[in-house]
């Protein structure tokens, strides 16, 4: 299963366990409802911040929703949906230097433009969940961790 049905799927398991609408998810985090339709019919992925405001909201880990990971235990539900990602861009700096790689390696490793890793090191843009899975998977790190919820 990929990471996009993987998460189209547990949104929508989470969003019926909780018992909220999609208009009512929206509302309560700040998100879309548009978005919040688009990701449970696999058009669009969400992007870092999306992620980590819906994991808090369902008390669930990031990788629970993007991940092929089974454990769903609750991690803590929070009603801060304002979110930092200052940490997610250090750690992948971090994790980059740490294992030698120039941007452009680490771009031609995971298939992604040197760009992207350079805006989002920098803080100018966001990856989506997508970008956000396959960074994790090649440095052998959580998605919380990567994305600055867990140590």
């Amino acid at each position: 299963m990929n990471m996009q049905t993987k998460f189209t799927s547990n949104i929508r398991k989470l969003r019926k366990e909780f018992n909220v609408s999609q208009n009512q998810l929206a509302l309560e985090t700040g998100l879309g409802k548009s978005a919040v339709s688009y990701w449970e019919l696999g058009v669009e992925v969400p992007n870092a911040k999306a992620v980590i405001i819906l994991s808090r909201y369902f008390q669930v880990t990031t990788d629970y929703l993007l991940k092929e990971s089974g454990d769903n235990t609750p991690v803590y539900r929070s009603d801060d949906f304002d979110v930092d990602l200052t940490i997610s861009n250090k750690r992948l700096k971090e994790l980059r230097i740490k294992s030698k790689l120039s941007q452009d390696k680490l771009a031609t490793e995971v298939k992604l433009s040197q760009s992207a890793i350079n805006n989002w090191e920098l803080g100018k843009r966001t990856p989506n969940a997508n970008a956000i899975v396959t960074l994790a998977r090649y440095f052998g790190v959580t998605t919380d961790y990567l994305l600055g919820e867990s140590d």
